[in-house]
């Protein structure tokens, strides 16, 4: 069991775990949630367990149009739960209903498993959900547990007889990982027509939740008291006092439009525009102008004739050898790995000869081979 326990915590290393009470939790009487903000939360952790639920459920009987209706089930049943629950407990919740779900408790008869996935068909229900909860949801011992209402010790059962299995009936490492890249890339796999599918489900779900949100029900108007009554009728025949009409206040004129500074605002602007344009024309005739004469006339620029340069004779004390030797220099060499090799240097020295030789048909490679052949090479071959 803890060879299987060290292997099933390595594809999940990097998946958020929830944390809560036990499923099913003890209603309350009263929403623990602000009604105002049971919408937007619930559109947000959908958001974030929808893909999970959908490729959950598919994997789990089988077949895709009966894991989305689960999926609608189960979310339907957990607006409800949603209200009445404190947010924390949402996770639980969300994948206690799904794994309770009526389509997910067996296999559909026409169920269909992607070939890397295969390994899935073999499973029983019981551990095929387990391993899904823990590959596809991403949740830990703890909440798997409580999402099939068992204890960890269940949950490790069914989990470990879930794991592939080698040749000799061990459980096998690779083989996890195999189903655990499989299942996500499954998951990232999902059609833009289906997750705009989970998009319209989720948003129906949320303003329905809003919708309850925001409708309150009528408060019991209490009863009225007999002097309440007496006073009202009171009043009513009572004559009314004219209203006193407060005396209408004068309309302020309106302000007048300062014209004046307007005016001198768009004269200033004028005298700088004009001010700019004199000043680039100005740069441009300057620098556009000829440079022909060493003086420089106006709007002309004069060459200098006699440049100053600058020359410094090198030093013969060549540094050189007091800081390298010739060990260091063989070292440093650019061509170092080839002078460590002499026969791979001569090679290359006679790779464009040797290419045409290759090259060559058989008959010139043997006059190629015989005119290569030294005097001497000969005498000790025929020797």
């Amino acid at each position: 069991m803890s060879n299987v326990k060290t292997f099933l915590d390595e594809p999940n290393r990097g998946i958020a775990a929830y944390h809560g009470d036990t499923f099913p939790l003890k209603q309350t009487d009263f929403p623990l949630n602000a009604p105002a903000d049971v919408p937007a939360a619930l559109s947000a952790f959908l958001r974030g367990v929808e893909r999970r639920g959908v490729v959950l459920a598919e994997l789990q009987c089988g077949r895709r149009e009966t894991g989305e209706i689960a999926l609608a089930a189960s979310l339907r049943a957990f607006r409800q739960y949603a209200s009445e629950q404190p947010m924390a407990q949402w996770p639980r919740g969300f994948w206690s209903l799904l794994a309770a779900a009526p389509p997910l408790r067996q296999a559909h008869p026409e169920a269909r498993w992607p070939q890397d996935l295969d390994w899935l068909a073999d499973l029983s229900d019981v551990d095929r959900m387990a391993l899904l909860l823990r590959l596809a949801a991403g949740l830990d011992e703890d909440d798997a547990a409580a999402a099939m209402d068992v204890d960890q010790a269940g949950y490790r059962a069914a989990l470990t007889r879930a794991c592939p299995r080698d040749a000799e009936g061990q459980p096998d490492p690779q083989g996890w990982r195999d189903l655990a890249e499989a299942i996500q890339q499954h998951l990232r796999a999902l059609s833009p027509e289906r997750l705009a599918h989970l998009s319209r489900l989720r948003e129906t779900l949320v303003l329905g939740a809003d919708r309850r949100a925001v409708v309150q029900e009528p408060e019991a108007e209490a009863s009225p008291q007999p002097a309440a009554v007496a006073a009202a009728a009171a009043a009513a025949a009572a004559p009314k006092a004219a209203p006193s009409r407060a005396p209408a206040k004068p309309r302020r004129p309106g302000k007048p439009f300062p014209w004046t500074l307007a005016a001198i605002a768009l004269v200033v602007l004028c005298a700088l525009a004009a001010l700019g344009a004199w000043w680039w024309h100005g740069q441009q005739a300057r620098l556009s102008a000829p440079a022909t004469q060493a003086g420089g006339l106006a709007g002309e620029q004069g060459l200098v004739d006699d440049a100053q340069v600058q020359v410094e004779a090198l030093s013969r004390d060549d540094d050189a050898g007091k800081r390298f030797d010739a060990a260091q220099g063989v070292l440093t060499h650019p061509d170092f790995d080839l002078l460590m090799d002499p026969q791979g240097q001569a090679l290359s020295q006679r790779a464009g000869l040797l290419a045409w030789y290759a090259a060559a048909p058989q008959d010139r490679q043997r006059e190629a081979a015989q005119a290569m052949t030294t005097p001497q090479e000969a005498m000790d071959a025929a020797q």
